[in-house]
């Protein structure tokens, strides 16, 4: 079981979704191309999900580093330009320096694993607890700290879509 199905998983079942409960229902061929190119759509974004936040992660520091580049070598010039590069130049060093990103899979693999191990201890410490043990109902207390956690995310991801504007619309 997992705690919280990534955001690849979403896409998939809901493109497993259209498949099974929609695409039979369509009347016209339009209607049948419309979701065929949705479900294309879904695939591209499913894909580049996993590796964005790594491509972020390294294009901020690639940008920094050159913006930091352009306003040292223009240090030595003079006029508004220049000026206006080495201003750039101060506000690019200012950005953090990101550390290299993971690979998804290997965090993917790893999420899956401690998840399904989460709810086994889960059930193990419930057990403990009903036979006595004083040290039980704390790490109890931690796993579902942990699972508020994952919730509280979740709902900041669904804030997320609907202030811009993802959900309600039908």
């Amino acid at each position: 079981m997992f705690t919280n199905p990534s955001s690849a998983r979403v896409l998939e079942l809901i493109r497993e979704s259209l498949e099974r409960d929609v695409v039979p229902e369509l009347q016209t061929n339009a209607a049948k191309v419309t979701v065929q190119m949705i479900q294309q759509m879904l695939v591209s974004v499913e894909r580049r999900l996993p590796v964005e936040q790594q491509w972020m992660a390294d294009e901020c520091n690639r940008m920094a580093l050159v913006l930091r580049e352009a306003g040292a070598a223009a240090a030595s010039r003079e006029g508004e330009a220049a000026a206006a590069l080495g201003a750039i130049a101060e506000r690019a060093a200012g950005a953090p320096e990101f550390p290299e990103v993971p690979a998804f899979a290997s965090i993917n693999e790893s999420y899956g694993e401690l998840s399904e191990l989460l709810t086994e201890a889960l059930g193990h410490l419930h057990r403990l607890d009903g036979e006595g043990w004083a040290e039980a109902p704390a790490l109890i207390t931690r796993l579902r700290a942990y699972l508020q956690l994952r919730i509280n995310r979740d709902m900041q991801g669904v804030f997320a879509m609907d202030a811009g504007g993802l959900l309600g619309r039908g």
